[in-house]
Parts: structure tokens; C-alpha cells; sequence
């Protein structure tokens, strides 16, 4: 079974990737290490479900009072607070490190310094213009946001699978207890989601997934590993170009 042999192995999966991805704390007892987050990974596109559904409900009681435009900046700023700024905080790191002309060893050095970078910068600025442009001219905003967070973090688990990580830290650990079947149902899950949107819908599961593998195998030739900052990078990735793919006309 999924996530484990009971219901309540579920429910408990769902409450530590809850508290892991979103800014909403769950009581989970014990408190799970990263390994277990990792054997959960089977809940992420269920959590992204849950925050598109937020951020859908709120985009369309803003869009009775407001035009396209303003409620496509409130429904942003909603997304942003609801994650805590998690995987954007991951994407600024992840481009200052991959963005620098320097050795591989130096690129490691600046993935781990928190300061925010040009590369960064530019890279953060990119992405919310792109996210924030795309709500607002989209047919339909809020199908697309939605589906993005849904395939976000089902793609983020799908690129996870056999990537290079370092021999210690959170990321290995959570890699080592991702499964094959929470893979597979990352992957079921992802395509119903897009049929919300029809071909386009599939579409944009094809260019999420080509987004995401493009994304962790340039973190391997140029910092030679996988981590935490580059599964948020490939989140967000994921989401920009769902986004992206759903206004096609």
C-alpha cells in the first residue's frame, strides 16, 4: 500500500508533509527525521493539491471584486505565504551557485551561503514576473494555479528518483526513503491533474517533466550533486512552466 498499512500511516504522511511544505503546523508524534519525510513523499502532490485549491478559491472571490490583473498579484503573494517562500529560497541559492563562472568547489560554497546573490536576484525577479504576467493574461487562472502546484511537487519528486546526492545532509536522507510507488503515484496523480486543463493540461506535463530532468542534471554537471535547495528549484521550475504552457492559445 501507499505510504503505509493503515489509515493512519496515511493521515500521519499527509500531516509531516503538510508541516514540511507549508507554513501550517501539524502535530506529528514522534517528529519525524527526513528519511520518513521522504517515505512520504507519496503526499506531496496531495499537499499541492490542497494549496492550488487555496489558491484558487481566494484568486476567484478576488476576480467578483477586482480585475484580472490585481487578483493575480493577491493570489501570488498567497502562494508565496502559504509555502513560507520555502522553494524560492532554494531557487535564488540554487541559481547564485549555478549562475558563477568558478570551480565546482566553489559553487558548493555558495549554495550554502543563505546571502542573496545577483544570479539569485535576477533569477527570483524572472520567476515571479513570469509567474505573476502568465495569472494575468491566462483564459483560465485559476485551473493554472491549480494544476502548478500539483505538478510541482509531484515533478520534484519524479526528478528526485536515482539523482546524485552527497554522502551526508537532509537531502540524502530524504532521497533514501523515497520509494518507487510514491514515484508512480506522483506520476498518476500529475496526469490527472493536467486533464483539468485538457491538451494543454497534458501538455504541460510533458514540458514540466523535461523541465525538471534538464534542471537536476544541470545541478549535477555543475555541482555534482542533488539537495534540498535544488528539488525547491525544480518546484518552482515546474510551476513557471506549467504556468507558462497553460496560455497557449
Amino acid at each position: 500500500m501507499l505510504g503505509g498499512s493503515c489509515p493512519e500511516n496515511y493521515l500521519r504522511h499527509i500531516k509531516v508533509v503538510t508541516g514540511f511544505l507549508t507554513l501550517i503546523r501539524t502535530s506529528v508524534s514522534p517528529p519525524p527525521d527526513m528519511r520518513e519525510v521522504g517515505k512520504a513523499a507519496w503526499a506531496f502532490p496531495i499537499v499541492g493539491m490542497f494549496i492550488g485549491i487555496s489558491l484558487a478559491l481566494f484568486y476567484c472571490m478576488c476576480s467578483i471584486f477586482m480585475p484580472q490583473s490585481v487578483s493575480a498579484i493577491l493570489a501570488l503573494i498567497l502562494w508565496v505565504v502559504i509555502t513560507g517562500g520555502l522553494h524560492l529560497d532554494g531557487w535564488t541559492d540554487s541559481w547564485d551557485a549555478l549562475g558563477a563562472a568558478v570551480p565546482a568547489e566553489r559553487r558548493v560554497e555558495i549554495l550554502k551561503d543563505s546571502r542573496l546573490g545577483s544570479f539569485g536576484a535576477i533569477a527570483l525577479i524572472l520567476l515571479l514576473t513570469t509567474k505573476v504576467v502568465t495569472l494575468m493574461t491566462m483564459t483560465s487562472p485559476a485551473v493554472g494555479i491549480f494544476i502548478a502546484p500539483i505538478m510541482g511537487r509531484s515533478m520534484m519528486i519524479l526528478a528526485s528518483r536515482g539523482s546524485m546526492t552527497s554522502e551526508s545532509g537532509m537531502a540524502a536522507a530524504f532521497l533514501e526513503g523515497v520509494e518507487r510507488r510514491s514515484c508512480n503515484f506522483c506520476r498518476g496523480f500529475s496526469i490527472v491533474a493536467g486533464l483539468f486543463a485538457g491538451l494543454a493540461g497534458l501538455l504541460s506535463i510533458a514540458a514540466a517533466y523535461a523541465a525538471a530532468s534538464w534542471f537536476r542534471r544541470l545541478a549535477e554537471s555543475r555541482i555534482g550533486f542533488v539537495n534540498g535547495d535544488v528539488l525547491g528549484s525544480i518546484c518552482e521550475l515546474v510551476e513557471v512552466t506549467v504556468l507558462i504552457i497553460l496560455c497557449i492559445k
